[in-house]
């Protein structure tokens, strides 16, 4: 392998592999790079770069830098970017609620705009996630703590919480009804299955009459 002599603080330069010359001259024109990005830009391949240490060991020696990071597809700050130079590291960004970003988030963004309110069900179906990524994903709260969305109201389930409607705009939250407790479930229930039953009342009734015709 050919090497290059790399200049260091030290009084005669190191001798060092040919590729660290080809990185340093690609974050000099464009820095600010990812490793993958800089793989590309240097021509040196990604696995030597994370394999053979290249990286880590240009920061040993005070050349290069993590000069920021860049939020992944999960909205977390996971890819550092590099620059030359003997600056410290620029700290990785915590991720809040208020700053978090992904894909996802943007797609259920235009669907609730669209059809809200809506629930993390629908919203789900209609953006084709799925529905656990939509439920587990924290995207939801993130948007409505960015104020993109807000809680328009609620729909209540029969045996668990009330459960949240989203719609568009920074809204006044609907508050959160109590949990119906169990009797109050009994009489929603009897109730409901009451109503569906005339209603398939009404309906024979008029197919009888239909026929009787």
């Amino acid at each position: 392998m050919r090497h290059s002599p790399i200049p260091t603080a030290a009084a005669s330069p190191i001798a060092m592999p040919a590729a660290y010359s080809r990185i340093l001259a690609a974050l000099q024109r464009t820095p600010g790079l990812s490793r993958p990005e800089i793989a590309q830009a240097a021509h040196v391949a990604a696995s030597t770069l994370s394999g053979g240490g290249y990286l880590r060991r240009m920061k040993e020696l005070k050349l290069i830098h993590v000069s920021g990071w860049r939020q992944s597809a999960s909205g977390a700050f996971s890819i550092p970017l590099h620059s030359t130079g003997r600056a410290k590291d620029c700290p990785r960004p915590e991720v809040t609620r208020k700053t978090r970003e992904a894909p996802g988030m943007k797609q259920l963004l235009e669907v609730i705009e669209r059809y809200g309110p809506v629930d993390y069900r629908q919203a789900a179906q209609l953006c084709g996630l799925a529905i656990n990524t939509v439920k587990n994903s924290g995207y939801l709260a993130a948007l409505v703590a960015q104020r993109k969305i807000h809680i328009a109201g609620w729909r209540r389930s029969r045996s668990g919480p009330p459960c949240p409607l989203y719609d568009i705009g920074a809204g006044k939250p609907a508050e959160q009804p109590p949990r119906l407790t169990s009797a109050e479930r009994t009489r929603a229930h009897r109730k409901q299955r009451k109503a569906i039953q005339q209603q398939s009342g009404s309906l024979a009734a008029q197919l009888e009459r239909l026929h009787s015709c």
